[in-house]
């Protein structure tokens, strides 16, 4: 964590209502990179996940809030959660088919992993069976993406 590319941020800059505490580190790299770098995950399952992590982003599930003072379109009005880019439908059903391919016990792990960056502490034995699950779990998105992998790989070999 001490080498992990990261900027030290003073939260009072950001918010006048906060205490100037002093400097807070922010962290560049996600989890996923993390765990690619440390050996944990293979290049097929750190792809896998940076892809779902990219295409739920090109999804645009959030709401946008507009504002129009003058004439007005169609982005400022309801969408009932409806895409409104043949690009933004394509990328949901993209990510809808993937999502279905992974196990649906490991579907919340890896969504707040790849999607809000949040992983439980690594130093204990559940930890690093998490990190096995997530892997399993990324293999089915290798699988699906059709990408080569090292354990996938190897798997293969020995049957």
């Amino acid at each position: 964590i001490a080498k992990d590319p990261s900027i030290f941020v003073n939260p009072a800059e950001i918010d006048s209502s906060e205490q100037p505490i002093g400097l807070t580190r922010r962290f560049r790299a996600s989890h996923l990179d993390r765990l690619y770098r440390n050996g944990k995950l293979s290049w097929g399952q750190w792809y896998a996940g940076d892809w779902y992590r990219n295409k739920h982003h090109a999804c645009r599930f959030g709401l946008t809030v507009v504002a129009s003072y003058g004439e007005r379109t169609s982005a400022g009005e309801p969408n009932y959660g409806l895409p409104r880019t043949e690009a933004q439908a394509q990328a949901r059903q993209m990510f809808r088919t993937a999502r279905a391919k992974i196990p649906a016990h490991m579907v919340g792990y890896i969504d707040r992993l790849l999607l809000h960056d949040e992983i439980p502490p690594l130093r204990n034995r559940n930890g690093q069976r998490s990190v096995k699950e997530l892997g399993r779990g990324l293999d089915e998105l290798v699988k699906h993406l059709m990408l080569p992998s090292e354990r996938l790989d190897v798997a293969a070999r020995s049957a």
